[in-house]
């Protein structure tokens, strides 16, 4: 007669080693991502398209009404995509 082993996944809740993790921080959104370091135009181009996602977001029509809409397009160029 065989034994049967008991299979041990994981369960749907716990992230696989495998796969990116990000969490937020005092310092934005952080995450870890495998593969090599990205150019300085694909970080640009990252940022301008993570600043077009705010501008089309409720956040900005909340800056835009907490801080008038040249405070609220300073504050913009402070949401950047950075790696450290």
């Amino acid at each position: 007669m065989k034994k049967r082993r008991k299979h041990r996944g994981r369960g749907k809740d716990q992230a696989s080693a495998g796969l990116p993790a990000s969490w937020f921080d005092s310092g934005g959104l952080d995450a870890i991502v495998p593969g090599p370091r990205p150019s300085a135009e694909a970080l640009e181009e990252a940022t301008r398209l993570y600043q077009q996602n705010i501008r089309n977001s409720p956040l900005w029509d909340e800056l835009v009404k907490q801080f008038g809409e040249e405070e609220a397009e300073r504050l913009l160029l402070q949401f950047r995509v950075e790696v450290r």
